[in-house]
């Protein structure tokens, strides 16, 4: 970069030689300013660009289950019974069975005793006196409380022990309630040799949860000895099936215990296709497709605002944020509009969902989306978009649901296994719906990529990417030259200052000299 002469602005001629120089400079910045705005337009057009791609995007992520088989053989699984719930995990042979009887699995339990000390706030002292210290001993283990302790306090030293006793205590709405660490049968809480104030304070008595003499349990408070977990079991077209879980999975059915089943009242399970699924899938593919036909024709109909060319820094130095906002929504116009590549993936998606399918095993009634209730509009101004019948699909689905799986699902094979629907004719009639789509979408996200990057990436090698590395290249060249150029004026406007000032010294020593 050229660096600038030192200014002298109009000392000696009084003209505003700033001025002067920048309106002199506004033509040879011409060039420059139209490089800095094909820049913008670069960074534009590569935004608009990759939003299409996300969009694009989009909508394979919401169509492409529709490519695969398991995606039309979704079963549910339904029953009346209040005593379990059902819901599909996998694939069943069975499209019906019962459960005749049920015993539900139980979990082991832990020891516990509670003892209602009506604590207050957790805050408040024990003994406000504070006349001596709390003594127990818990499950062996001597544990002392300090006279001036608080409840909150009381407990923390107690479960301080924890690991030595295995016993936790919690205040549990005013109660103390003493648990075993450990889940099960053998594992019983002992308090003994508690002293009075313990006794008269904390209401705690001394004690076994697994004492089976009165005279050995506690006298005050509410106590259990814990459980061992125990199996449950099912009884499932006859077979006694135990199982150590109440959530189990059976032929690929979860089935949820909720409580006992006696021969009485046996649960009926049923299992279906789930055609309400593969109708969703269906109506949002219809539905995405038609939002990216919009989306992609609005692009392409976008006008092109010449008048409105991108503004520079410097002109956005004189202007609103508001009226740059409303220049710059003009400039933006039609940055895609009528762009090749995307009215060329529109052309494919239109082929690839209105021509038939003439794959081994296709249904010849069951060969066009039209045969299923998606038909394009009628209307022009649709630009191609689908029509969903939604009362035929759904009675379709419920009759036809292999035909029309092989419809969207049907894969073929050629000699090259690189062939796809797009660069084999084979290819293309022999495969479903969304194995077509699905190629056109890889191929679109494939040419957009290499024209733009990809989305929250930063790219170098794409071809707006090279083209904004061009523009930057031509920048720093004019750039220097009009530096150089308004380098020379003002090296000609300061030698005529100093040829002005020189003449002015000469005509004041003249001046005195005659006056003398």
């Amino acid at each position: 970069m050229v660096n600038l002469t030192t200014h002298i602005s109009g000392l000696a001629s009084g003209m505003d030689t700033e001025k002067l120089v920048s309106d002199m400079m506004k033509v040879n910045r011409i060039p420059l300013d139209k490089l800095q705005q094909a820049k913008i337009l670069n960074t534009w057009k590569t935004d608009a660009y990759r939003e299409i791609n996300t969009k694009i995007a989009s909508f394979r992520d919401a169509m492409q289950d529709l490519r695969l088989q398991g995606t039309f053989n979704a079963q549910k699984a339904t029953t009346s019974s209040s005593n379990i719930e059902v819901s599909s995990a996998g694939v069943s042979v069975l499209k019906n069975f019962t459960i005749s009887e049920a015993k539900l699995a139980t979990t082991a339990t832990s020891s516990s005793v509670s003892f209602d000390t009506k604590i207050g706030k957790g805050t408040d002292k024990i003994d406000p006196n504070g006349t001596a210290d709390l003594k127990i001993k818990l499950n062996g283990i001597e544990i002392t409380i300090p006279q001036d302790s608080t409840f909150n306090q009381a407990i923390a030293q107690i479960n301080s022990k924890s690991a030595d006793t295995n016993v936790k205590v919690a205040n549990v709405g005013g109660s103390l309630v003493f648990s075993s660490t450990e889940a099960g049968a053998g594992k019983p809480i002992t308090i003994s040799d508690t002293s009075p104030d313990a006794q008269s304070l904390l209401k705690i008595t001394n004690g076994a949860t697994n004492a089976i003499d009165p005279a050995d349990q506690f006298s005050a408070g509410t106590f259990s000895n814990g459980a061992p977990a125990e199996s449950g079991y099912v009884v499932i077209n006859g077979t006694k099936i135990n199982v150590s879980d109440n959530t189990f999975t059976y032929d690929g059915v979860q089935i949820k215990l909720k409580s006992a089943i006696s021969a009485e009242s046996p649960a009926n399970v049923n299992v279906v296709a789930d055609t309400d699924g593969v109708f969703d899938k269906l109506k949002t593919f219809v539905d995405k497709y038609n939002e990216l036909v919009k989306e992609l024709n609005d692009k392409l109909s976008e006008s092109k605002n010449r008048n409105y060319p991108p503004l520079t820094e410097a002109q956005k130095k004189d202007m609103k944020e508001s009226d740059i906002k409303l220049w710059e929504d003009k400039a933006r116009s039609g940055l895609l509009a009528n762009d090749p590549t995307i009215r060329q993936f529109l052309t494919q998606l239109r082929t690839s969902m209105s021509e038939v399918i003439q794959g081994e095993g296709i249904n010849p009634s069951f060969d066009s989306l039209a045969e299923i209730g998606i038909t394009t509009s009628k209307d022009y101004k649709d630009n191609g978009k689908l029509v969903l019948d939604e009362s035929k699909l759904k009675t379709l689905l419920t009759t036809n649901l292999t035909d029309i799986q092989k419809m969207f699902s049907a894969k073929f094979d050629t000699d090259n296994p690189n062939d796809t629907t797009l660069t084999s004719a084979d290819k293309h009639k022999n495969s479903g719906f969304a194995i077509r789509v699905y190629d056109r979408i890889d191929d679109i996200l494939s040419q957009l990529k290499v024209k733009a990057g990809s989305p929250g990436t930063i790219s170098v090698n794409s071809i707006l990417a090279k083209e904004a590395a061009s523009i930057d290249e031509r920048m720093v060249k004019v750039q220097n030259r009009v530096y150089a150029q308004e380098q020379a004026l003002w090296t000609k406007f300061n030698a005529m200052e100093k040829a002005l000032q020189q003449l002015n010294s000469q005509s004041t020593f003249w001046y005195n000299q005659l006056g003398q």
